[in-house]
């Protein structure tokens, strides 16, 4: 991390503090922070690139996407000043509106694309399903269990660890993908 000097100074942008506090809840994209801020793709890198260069933030590419998020270890010895700092930007309580309704607006179209994959998942995703006979093969490894399938889907996985479980519980965020 460089100086307390030049990390405060990094941050005297209001607008470098306003991508701190988002980025103190949520990992975002540059596409979700430019929603929530209104502010240019242009203008936000540039902010970016500078809190990425003072090692305040954090960045990983996801497919076509570019995640950023907070270094919290590098942030932590100031963080309290940054914290009191954010009563002055006149902007924080609507940029927190607009944080939630953008993580709203991801954990529905995660739940659309799951909604749609419903029914089809067996026959388009798992073509021959060349996993199943490995699967089998492991399942008479392990002793009978109970057993959390988290993100079941149809339930093709949580019926082939039946066979072989004590107890297996099923849990998908898709109404469509357990009806």
């Amino acid at each position: 991390m460089q100086s307390i000097l030049k990390s405060l100074k990094t941050v005297s942008d209001p607008n470098r503090l306003r991508i701190l506090l988002l980025l103190e809840h949520e990992e975002l994209t540059v596409a979700e922070m430019q929603e929530i801020l209104a502010m240019s793709q242009s203008t936000l890198s540039t902010h970016l690139a500078q809190l990425k260069q003072a090692g305040l933030v954090e960045d990983r590419r996801a497919g076509k996407n570019v995640h950023y998020r907070l270094d919290r270890e590098a942030v932590e010895p100031m963080w309290a000043l940054l914290s009191s700092a954010s009563r002055e930007i006149a902007q924080a309580d609507r940029d927190r509106r607009a944080l939630r309704l953008a993580m709203q607006r991801r954990q529905d179209k995660v739940r659309a694309y799951f909604d749609e994959l419903a029914g089809k998942f067996g026959r388009h995703y798992l073509p021959g399903r060349s996993w199943k006979g490995l699967a089998e093969m492991l399942l008479k490894l392990m002793p009978p269990m109970v057993i959390a399938d988290l993100g079941a889907g149809e339930g093709t996985f949580s019926q082939l660890l039946a066979q072989r479980a004590a107890k297996v519980i099923a849990v998908d965020n898709s109404e469509k993908m357990v009806a």
